[in-house]
């Protein structure tokens, strides 16, 4: 079964990455997730389904989104 974001939790991963996205070009999936994760009631969800959403936002703003999570992945663009 996949667990959602409640919608004001996206409603914040939105506003994290809107916020962001007027800093840089280039978003930090984990390290945002992490933010909402620490920031946020999220429930059960797990870091990589906060990851999935702040990517497909990002990526939507038309931001890079790089996906360096112990090791894994590369910058890559939206």
């Amino acid at each position: 079964m996949e667990m959602r974001l409640s919608d004001a939790v996206q409603r914040e991963v939105e506003l994290a990455i809107r916020s962001k996205a007027s800093q840089s070009l280039v978003v930090d999936v984990y390290a945002t997730a992490e933010e909402i994760q620490r920031e946020h009631d999220v429930g059960g969800i797990g870091l990589d389904a906060i990851a999935d959403t702040v990517a497909r936002l990002a990526a939507q703003c038309g931001c890079a989104v790089e996906l360096d999570h112990h090791g894994r992945g590369a910058a890559h663009s939206g």
